[in-house]
């Protein structure tokens, strides 16, 4: 698989701060809103592939984010990653 798209995120402390990040680095749609199920719906199937998003400090992220809300967004890149073939998380601390 070639990747087409690369995504880095890092220094993540809010959901609003993945939201900016990968929308500043995708083509999301334009009536794109800040949320998870957005998201998902993103990710899932508004994009061209192949994707590979690459989670910079996410060890950090998980502190910072809290236990709750980054594990409703690593829900939400596994899903969409279970969704299609050509996206793909690397998570690095």
């Amino acid at each position: 698989m070639s990747i087409t798209q690369k995504v880095v995120l890092k220094h993540i402390r809010t959901l609003n701060d993945a939201y900016q990040q990968l929308a500043e680095q995708l083509d999301f749609s334009s009536d794109f809103i800040n949320n998870l199920d957005a998201l998902y719906d993103e990710l899932s199937a508004n994009l061209e592939g192949p994707i590979q998003i690459t989670w910079q400090d996410s060890t950090e992220a998980k502190t910072a984010l809290g236990k709750d809300d980054y594990a409703a967004l690593l829900a939400v890149f596994n899903d969409a990653i279970a969704d299609r073939d050509d996206l793909s998380l690397i998570l690095k601390p």
